[in-house]
C-alpha cells in the first residue's frame, strides 16, 4: 500500500497549551513538534506526517494577516502532487472562521484540508487534544476526502467548514452544524463520509483583507452603533439581524446612506437555523433593507459573511457585489 503524506500546520490554541505558574492554561505555548510527540499516528506506518509550527497564539489573537499567510501556505502545499492532506490545529474560539476562509479561497480538488482543535488542554484530565489530532490526520490521509473542501474534525465527527459552529464553551462536543448535521464520522481507522456540500469555485484572494465590521441588532438598539462602525473606516458591513433579517426601524436611514456611499452591507440572521428572507413588509424588515441597497446573505452567520465579503472586496471585480454574494451563497460559480 502506498503511503499517504499529510502536513500538520500548528497555530496554537488550547490544543497546544501548557500549565503556567498561575494554574491556568498558557494557550499556544507548545510547539507543533512537541505536540505531535504525544499523538498516536494512524495505521502502522501508513501515513507520513510532517509538522510545522506556523503560529503559537490563542485564537482570539488570530488576525486577517494570519489568514492570508495560512492561505498561501496551504495553497502551496495543496499544489504539490505528493501531498494528500493538510491538517491545521487551531484554537476553538475562531476555528470556524479560519476553516471557512480557507474553504472559500482554496482549490482542494486533489488535497484534503482538515481543521481541528480541542476543548481540553493536553495536560488536562480527559483531554481530547491527541484524539482530535489523530482523527484529523486519519481523515486528511483518506482518499475519499479529496475534493470535499475544508472540513472540521472534532469529537470523532466531520463537519463542513461552511456550516460548522462552536456550540459549547467547554464540553468535548464543542462543534456542530445546526440544521445540517455532520458530513460523516471517524471510527478508529474508518472514515465514513455520508454527504457532501455543494460549493462554488474558490474566490480569488487579494494581497490583503479589508476590514468588515459586524453590527448585531437587538431590541431597541440605537443606530449610533452603526454610525460608529461606518465612521471607523470599515470597508463593508454585516448586519446580524433579528429573525428573518430584521433591524430596528430607525436603522434604515443610516443603512441607506452607507449603501449610497458605496459601502456594501450584508444582512444575516442571528438565529442558529434558517435563512434570511423578505417575508415581511414593515420598517426595518429585510424587504425594506433590500430597498435601500442591503444584500441578503443566505445561510451564513455573521462571522462567515464578514469573511466572504472581505475576500470579495480584496479583489476589484466588475460584477455587482450583490450578484456575487447571492451566487456564491447558492453554490453557483460566475464565469
Amino acid at each position: 500500500m502506498t503511503k499517504r503524506n499529510v502536513v500538520v500546520l500548528t497555530t496554537g490554541g488550547t490544543i497546544a497549551s501548557i500549565l503556567d505558574g498561575s494554574g491556568r492554561n498558557a494557550s499556544g505555548a507548545m510547539s507543533g513538534e512537541a505536540l505531535l510527540e504525544h499523538v498516536a499516528l494512524p495505521g502502522d506506518g501508513e501515513v507520513n506526517v510532517q509538522v510545522h509550527s506556523v503560529l503559537q497564539k490563542p485564537s482570539n489573537a488570530i488576525t486577517l494577516s494570519d489568514l492570508v499567510e495560512l492561505h498561501h501556505l496551504c495553497s502551496e502545499l495543496a499544489s504539490k502532487p505528493d501531498i494528500d492532506g493538510i491538517v491545521i490545529t487551531h484554537g476553538t474560539d475562531t476555528l470556524e472562521e479560519t476553516a471557512y476562509f480557507l474553504d472559500i479561497t482554496l482549490s482542494l480538488k486533489t488535497c484534503a484540508l482538515v481543521v481541528t482543535g480541542s476543548q481540553r488542554a493536553p495536560h488536562e484530565e480527559g483531554t481530547d487534544a491527541c484524539r482530535n489530532i489523530g482523527n484529523a490526520i486519519t481523515v486528511a490521509a483518506h482518499p475519499v476526502m479529496q475534493g470535499v473542501g475544508a472540513v472540521v474534525v472534532f469529537n470523532e465527527s466531520i463537519f463542513a467548514a461552511r456550516h460548522v459552529r462552536k456550540i459549547n464553551t467547554y464540553q468535548v462536543q464543542g462543534f456542530g452544524s445546526p440544521g445540517y448535521g455532520r458530513l460523516g464520522y471517524i471510527d478508529g481507522s474508518r472514515v465514513h463520509l455520508a454527504q457532501r456540500v455543494c460549493s462554488a469555485a474558490p474566490l480569488p484572494l487579494g494581497e490583503r483583507l479589508p476590514q468588515v465590521a459586524i453590527v448585531p441588532a437587538y431590541l431597541d438598539a440605537n443606530s449610533t452603533v452603526l454610525d460608529a462602525a461606518i465612521s471607523d473606516g470599515a470597508d463593508g458591513l454585516v448586519i446580524e439581524g433579528l429573525g428573518r433579517g430584521h433591524v430596528p426601524p430607525d436603522w434604515l436611514d443610516t443603512i441607506g446612506r452607507a449603501t449610497q456611499n458605496g459601502m456594501p452591507v450584508l444582512v444575516v440572521s442571528s438565529c442558529l437555523q434558517g435563512p434570511v428572507h423578505p417575508s415581511y413588509e414593515f420598517p426595518g424588515s429585510l424587504a425594506s433593507l433590500e430597498e435601500r441597497g442591503a444584500i441578503a446573505a443566505t445561510d451564513l452567520n455573521a462571522r462567515k459573511a464578514r469573511l466572504l465579503l472581505a475576500v470579495m472586496l480584496s479583489n476589484k471585480v466588475e460584477e455587482d457585489i450583490s450578484l456575487r454574494v447571492k451566487s456564491f451563497c447558492a453554490g453557483i460559480s460566475l464565469q
